[in-house]
């Protein structure tokens, strides 16, 4: 894998909160999800490059929670990439210094191979 790959992905965000755009009886089964998966998966962008990994949350997953904030991972901190199994997509882990970012896409097990000869350091 060379250059700058960019992929849409849902990212599980440990600190997602739906916004109040949503009705109050939808935020409170959000919520318990939430609760249950340790956040909410989000819809967006995630790239791949030599600097590291990013994650940026879609316009609407913007517009439907409270502050979500783009996740970027420099290159130096991975510390190991894996993928685990999801049912019709797989997961992608990015172990890294400050936790771990896991995101579902199609191609997850290609995508975690690649990734983990891009940063062997790691």
């Amino acid at each position: 894998m060379t250059g700058t790959q960019r992929k849409r992905v849902n990212a599980l965000v440990p600190g997602a909160t739906p916004s109040g755009l949503l009705p109050t009886d939808v935020r409170s089964v959000v919520n318990s999800f939430a609760r249950n998966l340790g956040g909410l998966w989000v819809g967006g962008t995630v790239t791949i490059s030599e600097d590291g990994v990013a994650f940026a949350p879609n316009p609407v997953n913007e517009a439907l929670h409270i502050d979500l904030e783009p996740v970027r991972i420099p290159a130096g901190e991975i510390r190991s990439v894996r993928r685990e199994f999801g049912w019709v997509t797989g997961i992608v882990v990015v172990e890294h210094a400050r936790g771990e970012l896991r995101f579902r896409c199609f191609g997850a097990k290609r995508l975690a191979a690649g990734m983990t000869r891009r940063y062997r350091g790691a």
